[in-house]
């Protein structure tokens, strides 16, 4: 029996979900998916994640937009989130500069790398 998803992943390519799906379960962390950022907002306003992550780079809302609407939100304001995306410098992207979040992770990505990171994510404190 799964417990309660502390993690969502957000991204458009289900490969990539799948993916890290993969190696987040592995560790016995449960996930929920979303493959666009409209269901991961609908997503975070009916349930509480412990971490978001969350593609750049997405049709319709990107993972700008999805922040900025996640961390106005009195529900989910401070929930941690990481950015995946295949750019190779993010934070040269327009609007980088004025986010709040854990990193940037890349893909392609090691499912198992992926996933000792998001741990160690869920146990820093605060």
């Amino acid at each position: 029996m799964m417990s309660t998803p502390v993690i969502l992943l957000v991204d458009d390519d289900p490969s990539v979900l799948r993916l890290a799906q993969f190696g987040l379960e592995d560790r016995g962390l449960a996930v929920t998916l979303a493959e666009s950022g409209d269901l991961a907002l609908k997503l975070l306003r009916h349930a509480d994640f412990k971490l978001v992550v969350l593609d750049l780079m997405m049709p319709g809302k990107n993972g700008f937009e999805v922040l900025e609407i996640l961390r106005a939100s009195e529900r989910n304001a401070n929930v941690p989130v990481y950015f995946l995306t295949a750019m190779a410098n993010p934070q040269e992207s327009e609007g980088a500069h004025m986010v709040d979040v854990l990193g940037y992770l890349r893909k392609p990505f090691d499912p198992f790398k992926f996933a000792t990171t998001v741990e160690l994510a869920l146990e820093s404190p605060g």
